[in-house]
């Protein structure tokens, strides 16, 4: 882990090198389309789902209490897996209609192509424009105002003109120094905290974020799982080095989502040593969106 100072300079060199033109279609033909998506909305929901398509009907299911009436554009990025996924897909578009863009891939992509599922996010929120985005991974569990919550604390940090981020997991097993940038965190109030890094789980950012990636990931190249295959995609980390010393990156704390609940499918080995299990963070107390302008079911 570089000192911070050192780490500025790193990230502003990784995020500003040159970068070979992208080939779209190398990412599109990854997929097979499932669905003909029609409209936009000003949220994009982003779920990668693998292997688990019972788990991941659940998550269906509580995104689309915690969306209420609002319409979102959901885009389902589903690694090739031996699972059936036809009722969790029907599922989908029974929920969400003509504004779900569902993507089969191909041939299994795992950790090695992680990263390029999310140039191809990156790519529909390219295309759709939206002004808020949420991830989700498929082994989550959230209340049906988690939405709102969101929103609301999100509004908190409105005078921060580099407010890129907002991180929803958080678990006791967060590192105080940081996760890949040495920056301690600072409580901002009693649910947020100013962390520099985020993970995957599950995260809300704005446009602006993906504006300032130039909506493209950085190839993670294959010799990373070579010598240790139980490291991890690496798609948390460089997001987190790219936005370094250009964004704010805030963390809920107590969290809006819960993970635990569900094996690990890309990262057994290591879940084995740091389950990253929040669940016991479920009873904390909760955000008060009374005057937060938007709820579950009149709104992202």
């Amino acid at each position: 882990m570089l000192h911070w100072s050192e780490f500025s300079n790193f990230a502003r060199v990784l995020a500003n090198r040159p970068q070979a033109a992208l080939r779209e279609h190398d990412f599109w033909s990854l997929y097979e389309r499932r669905t003909e998506p029609s409209g936009r909305a000003d949220l994009l929901c982003v779920l990668m789902t693998y292997n688990r398509p019972d788990a991941f009907r659940e998550v269906l299911r509580a995104l689309h209490a915690t969306l209420g009436d609002e319409p979102a554009f959901v885009l389902v990025l589903n690694d090739k897996s031996a699972s059936d996924y036809t009722e969790a897909r029907a599922e989908a578009q029974r929920l969400f209609g003509p504004r779900l863009l569902w993507l089969d891939a191909r041939e299994r992509l795992g950790k090695p192509g992680f990263w390029k599922a999310y140039q191809v996010a990156f790519m529909v929120a390219r295309t759709q424009q939206p002004t808020h985005a949420l991830f989700l991974q498929d082994d989550l569990a959230f209340e049906p105002d988690m939405l709102a919550r969101v929103r609301t604390l999100w509004s908190r940090t409105a005078s921060d003109p580099k407010r890129r981020v907002l991180y929803l997991f958080s678990s006791d097993e967060d590192e105080r120094l940081g996760r890949w940038v040495l920056v301690p965190r600072r409580e901002v109030d009693a649910e947020l905290r100013l962390t520099q890094w985020f993970d995957l789980q599950a995260f809300y950012v704005d446009r602006a974020f993906f504006e300032l990636l130039d909506y493209r990931m950085i190839p993670i190249h294959d010799n990373r799982w070579r010598r240790t295959p139980r490291h991890s995609s690496a798609v948390g980390k460089h997001l987190t080095l790219r936005s370094f010393g250009r964004a704010n990156i805030y963390q809920t704390y107590p969290p809006l989502v819960l993970h635990g609940g569900v094996a690990s499918e890309m990262n057994p080995l290591t879940r084995a040593k740091r389950s990253l299990d929040n669940r016991s963070l479920a009873k904390a107390p909760r955000v008060d969106t009374s005057h937060s302008g938007s709820g579950s079911g009149s709104r992202d």
